[in-house]
């Protein structure tokens, strides 16, 4: 389930120190678009964000009419097993997987591909659900922090740092390498 309210304090903080420099920004699962709003006002970048859920992607947009950052976000539906045929290779400064992991299939594939479509340098954040928090309610899988750093190192990504936003969350931190 993407965020569907404002980041709290200490993700903000987190965002403006980890995303603060980049210039376009990719929000996988972005919802109604309530992350691309805080990113775009606050931080002053572009976000394109892609979702399955088309009534989230319209009134995400509709929410960037109205506050006038026309050509600052983009939502669109899309199927992240897809994402390399929407987006060009290096497009992409950081990428955001906030609270969707879990929803997404064939996960060494889509890493492959956002890998693809990052920039060099680029970052990947994962914010997920630990593999132990609550009841499990739907089918979605957990995923543990090492299950996630194993799936970033497969797919070609350096591990960074893990982040401890909220005691029930992993936000992990992995960058593509290569000659910039």
């Amino acid at each position: 389930m993407p965020i569907t309210k404002a980041p709290s304090l200490l993700m903000k903080k987190f965002l403006k120190n980890e995303i603060g420099n980049s210039k376009r920004v990719l929000d996988i699962g972005c919802g109604d678009g309530v992350m691309a709003l805080y990113l775009i006002s606050s931080l002053n970048c572009r976000v394109d964000g892609v979702d399955l859920d088309k009534g989230k992607i319209r009134r995400a947009n509709e929410k960037f009419r109205k506050r006038t950052v026309k050509g600052l976000a983009l939502c669109r539906f899309c199927d992240s097993k897809n994402i390399d045929e929407q987006f060009k290779n290096e497009t992409f400064d950081a990428v955001l997987i906030i609270h969707a992991l879990h929803h997404l299939a064939d996960l060494s594939s889509i890493l492959s591909k956002i890998k693809y479509i990052l920039k060099v340098g680029g970052k990947i954040f994962i914010e997920e659900y630990r593999h132990n928090f609550g009841e499990k309610l739907d089918n979605c899988p957990r995923f543990s922090s090492n299950k996630i750093k194993s799936m970033l190192n497969t797919a070609g990504f350096r591990y960074l740092r893990d982040h401890k936003i909220h005691e029930n969350f992993i936000m992990i931190t992995a960058v593509k390498g290569g000659i910039k």
